[in-house]
């Protein structure tokens, strides 16, 4: 990994501890069970994905979006502000932040097109003003921190002798690892590291075992750090099969009425 990035504010503000996510995760939600915090996870990213094909953005502008949720849900939660606007907001930051902007109208109007087609049961009261009034509040929680490191550079990168279906394995998996929590805890090499080696399950490549095995020893990579988000990414895995698209918006209805009630 370039050293910018341990000189970045990604690493220096915005990478957490596996406790100390948990920590949030029990103050945040509690009421939920460990497969229902999963699957809004995946919902979320699913959401943001969608939105993000609509407006036929790169991977990585995605990417950034999902992180933006992320770093913004640390601290709040969705009873602090309607995820499903944050997800618009996200997109529409991250959009610009890349280089690709898209007009705020657009970003409004993709995104309800995204919802309703998504589900009747979400509700997306929202107008372009509160887009641009969510973006304040996105841009404050950050600080103004907005360069957002990725694991799909060190595929670019790096000269790793994989076959074109290795590579595809490794960057789809790699797409899923935004669906868990794994950029706030994990370096982007790390995950990138995980995301080659369980690609290798997929399809063994054009390396031989002893030229994957060198390589993977000549890396510079804490094996204990890969071996538990390997660990994390075949759970996510797991769990996906009892995800249920439908009924996450009704989840996320009854998760928000849980914590308003907590709260009061």
């Amino acid at each position: 990994m370039a050293a910018n990035y341990w000189e970045s504010s990604q690493f220096q503000r915005f990478l957490l501890t596996r406790y100390e996510l948990a920590e949030i995760e029990s103050t945040h939600m509690m009421q939920l069970t460990s497969h229902e915090i999963t699957y809004l996870k995946i919902y979320f990213a699913n959401l943001i994905l969608k939105l993000g094909k609509r407006l036929r953005t790169r991977q990585e502008i995605i990417a950034t979006a999902l992180v933006y949720f992320k770093r913004f849900y640390i601290n709040n939660t969705y009873y602090d502000i309607d995820p499903y606007l944050m997800a618009a907001t996200c997109v529409y930051l991250a959009c610009k932040v890349e280089e690709n902007p898209h007009h705020i109208k657009h970003i409004w109007t993709e995104s309800k097109a995204v919802y309703t087609e998504t589900s009747a049961d979400i509700r997306f009261p929202y107008d372009i003003p509160d887009i641009a009034e969510c973006e304040s509040y996105l841009l404050e929680e950050m600080k103004f921190y907005l360069v957002a490191y990725h694991p799909y550079q060190v595929l670019i990168d790096d000269n790793i002798k994989l076959s074109k279906p290795s590579m595809q394995a490794a960057w789809s998996i790699i797409n899923d690892s935004f669906r868990t929590d794994l950029a706030l805890v994990y370096p982007p090499h790390v995950i990138a590291v995980a995301s080659l080696f369980l690609s290798r399950v997929v399809d063994q490549g054009n390396m031989s075992d002893i030229e994957a095995q060198q390589w993977f020893a000549d890396l510079n990579v804490d094996i204990t750090d890969v071996l538990q988000v390997v660990n994390e990414l075949v759970e996510l895995y797991k769990s996906w099969g009892g995800y249920d698209e439908a009924k996450m918006p009704e989840l996320v209805t009854r998760y928000i009425a849980d914590v308003a009630a907590s709260s009061s």
